[in-house]
């Protein structure tokens, strides 16, 4: 089953990396095809877990961004602390790789969609930026390894 988001370049947006360095997505990745593992909330952080360690495992040479994606205005003053907050949860050898959108998620929101629950949205992003893969129904062995075959046919 294809989404609709496959074959669509994904829109510009900014975030910062837990490193403090500003990420542009998906500009920042072109030239490499990018996983891109996006949450809308807390307690999708094992979902995103489970796809970052198969990433790792079967897929060790696939950039891999966490994208929480906080758009609500009434959490932007707490940028600091929410970002600190993971800071402490994350090992500092993996903060680039976590990239919050705060004033744009909006947008990437409205593009992805929000299903609900606690299931990641988990994008692979083609070399062009270009949606090759997405699915958001939960980490399952078998969805893994048919992201694994779209990555492969694009190699």
């Amino acid at each position: 089953m294809t989404s609709p988001l496959e074959g669509r370049r994904f829109p510009s947006v900014a975030g910062d990396a837990l490193s403090g360095v500003r990420v542009r997505i998906p500009e920042d990745l072109m030239g490499a095809p990018a996983l891109l593992l996006c949450a809308y909330r807390r307690g999708t952080q094992t979902d995103i877990d489970r796809w970052a360690a198969f990433a790792g495992r079967e897929l060790p040479r696939l950039a891999v961004l966490e994208l929480p994606i906080i758009p609500a205005l009434i959490w932007r003053p707490l940028q600091g602390m929410i970002d600190g907050g993971m800071r402490g949860g994350v090992p500092r050898g993996s903060w680039s790789n976590v990239v919050t959108l705060y004033e744009e998620g909006a947008k990437a929101r409205a593009f992805i969609g929000d299903g609900g629950g606690d299931r990641a949205q988990v994008l692979l992003l083609d070399a062009g930026g270009v949606v090759a893969f997405h699915d958001a129904g939960g980490f399952r062995e078998s969805t893994a390894r048919r992201l694994a075959a779209v990555l492969a046919e694009q190699a």
